[in-house]
């Protein structure tokens, strides 16, 4: 007797576990339908989405900007930075001493960089002085570092941003190219790319 309800309470536990289930996925469903469906943002529309929401709060200058005159490709903002792809796996980090320096300063962030000792045999690099290989030496040979370079180097600063407290992560835009960029969002800036250009991803930043 005691065995019939015990297997009875548990059928209705996991009847009840499996609907909970089926109405977490059908939600998240739900919501990416609504968001697959809703229309691309204008131009005019994204800029001001940006502006309203502090896009040139770390800009150099502080002048007011029109949202037809914002270029969010300008490295005065301090959103956004061109990385040389080949400089970075080759461990010239020039492009980390330039801008991406000083957009992390107006952020009072420091992140120390450099090549580790051995870079040419372990393709390491020194981030806050640990030492993280960017790549193997089976992605050298395959072509395939340019893209897994750039990654797992912006994957180590993004975590040492989120230990920081900073709601801004760096997004890649054309990996494994010669066009690397990159650009420091806040999730809800990201999702304005990624509605703006729902009919071009290569334009959209993605998380590394």
């Amino acid at each position: 007797m005691k065995k019939t309800v015990l297997l009875a309470t548990l059928s209705v536990l996991l009847s009840c576990q499996s609907k909970t289930q089926e109405s977490v996925t059908e939600a998240t469903t739900s919501v990416s339908d609504s968001l697959a469906n809703q229309p691309a943002l204008s131009p005019e529309a994204f800029n001001k989405q940006l502006l309203s929401g502090g896009f040139l709060n770390y800009a150099e200058t502080k002048k007011p900007v029109k949202e037809s005159e914002l270029n969010i490709y300008d490295e005065n903002t301090n959103k956004y930075a061109f990385v040389d792809a080949e400089a970075l796996t080759e461990f010239d980090f020039k492009f980390f001493n330039t801008q991406i320096k000083r957009m992390l300063a107006k952020r009072n962030i420091q992140i120390s960089v450099a090549p580790a000792p051995d870079a040419e045999k372990s393709f390491s690099v020194l981030i806050q002085n640990e030492k993280i290989p960017l790549y193997t030496s089976e992605e050298l040979k395959d072509g395939t570092y340019w893209t897994t370079g750039p990654k797992t180097f912006f994957k180590k600063i993004n975590a040492l941003l989120k230990a920081k407290n900073c709601n801004e992560q760096f997004y890649l835009l054309y990996e494994g190219t010669n066009d690397l960029s990159v650009f420091l969002l806040t999730p809800t800036e990201q999702a304005g790319f990624q509605q703006i250009y729902k009919n071009d991803p290569r334009e959209i930043p993605q998380l590394p």
